[in-house]
């Protein structure tokens, strides 16, 4: 085999780059997650505001809440000076990272 030839030069530069990769695709599949949750965490809050701003029960807004952002999400609600002020908070495991808290908080004008 000569010197000069770079044959398998490929091959090696993609095994040694493919470590790499496959973190850069795990990170960027974790900020995805990461991401999808925090939208879901801002939406339950928002939803539970509004149904406080609407005079609807505290029960009934946490179950809304539940419904949207599931059981695991740490909920609360406040209601005064006029607005309906709600925080749901979740902890997401990322494969790479590790635990990770996302967090929503959403206040609404009270309607009555």
């Amino acid at each position: 085999m000569d010197r000069m030839d770079d044959r398998g030069s490929s091959t090696a530069e993609f095994a040694v780059l493919l470590p790499a990769i496959a973190l850069m695709l795990s990170l960027l599949l974790c900020l995805g997650v990461l991401g999808m949750r925090q939208i879901q965490v801002q939406q339950a809050a928002g939803a539970m505001a509004r149904e406080l701003a609407r005079g609807d029960d505290t029960g009934a807004a946490r179950a809304r809440g539940i419904q949207l952002a599931g059981t695991s999400a740490r909920y609360t609600v406040g209601n005064g000076g006029g607005y309906a002020t709600v925080t749901v908070a979740k902890s997401v495991d990322l494969p790479v990272v590790g635990a990770v808290e996302v967090r929503g908080t959403a206040r609404v004008a009270n309607e009555k």
